[in-house]
Formats: C-alpha cells, sequence, structure tokens
C-alpha cells in the first residue's frame, strides 16, 4: 500500500511513495500527475484511491498549511 506523507506547495497535491518511487497526486482530482520511478499501475490506483477515500481530511491539513486556493 502507498504511503501518504506530507502535503507540499501549490498546487494543492500529496506526495504517495512505494518501493522507491514517488507519486505526485492533485487534490482537486484525485489523480496521478507525475510518477519519479518505477511502480505499477495497480499501485498508482491504490493511491488515487486512498487520496480520494481521504480528500476531505488532505484538503483541510492543505488549507490549514497554505490557505485557501
Amino acid at each position: 500500500m502507498p504511503t501518504l506523507i506530507r502535503v507540499d506547495h501549490p498546487p494543492p497535491h500529496v506526495h504517495a511513495f512505494k518501493a522507491g518511487a514517488v507519486m505526485k497526486i492533485d487534490l482537486s482530482t484525485c489523480m496521478v500527475t507525475e510518477v519519479v520511478g518505477e511502480i505499477s499501475d495497480r499501485d498508482v490506483r491504490r493511491a488515487e484511491r486512498l487520496v480520494a477515500d481521504n480528500i476531505e481530511a488532505l484538503q483541510q491539513a492543505w488549507e490549514r498549511l497554505h490557505g485557501q486556493e
């Protein structure tokens, strides 16, 4: 299972890490927008689902850290 570890700079997104790969996931679409390293399509979909399932908490964390978009 991918691990979400932080909310970062604009545009609102999170980074997910799995087996040495890093994914950037847009909070407005819950879609991976960038991948660095090798990762399976299955793990990309898992990360997107994880973000979608926790979108409210992630957006609230973003707003606390960076202000509203």
